[in-house]
């Protein structure tokens, strides 16, 4: 809910999927909760450090990651993400492969 409230499903959807795709991937934890409150290279997530990560979650915040637990991955193996409008590191953008833009959010493998 709070990396990607006020997105449409669909990009909510390929957020959980960052978060997943990251659980298999062997350069990051391997838990959920491994990956979102990884510290390895600096905080991961902007709600981790602002600590928005503890807000309730609305219906449709809910809804996304569970559809992407079941298999619905719309951002293929994509690792990270970010919203270029707020985002005040540009590492992702100068050093790894574009894939797509959902809203907001721009995706990386």
């Amino acid at each position: 809910h709070a990396e990607s409230r006020g997105e449409p499903v669909n990009g909510q959807i390929a957020v959980a999927n960052v978060v997943l795709n990251r659980v298999k991937n062997s350069s990051y934890p391997n838990t959920v909760y491994g990956v979102i409150f990884d510290r390895k290279y600096g905080v991961q997530f902007q709600p981790v450090a602002n600590g928005s990560i503890y807000n309730t979650p609305s219906k449709k915040s809910v809804y996304a990651p569970k559809k992407a637990v079941y298999g619905e991955n719309n951002i293929d193996n994509c690792l990270y993400f970010l919203n270029e409008k707020v985002a005040t590191n540009f590492w992702i953008v100068n050093n790894r492969k574009y894939y797509t833009t959902i809203n907001n959010h721009s995706f990386y493998l």
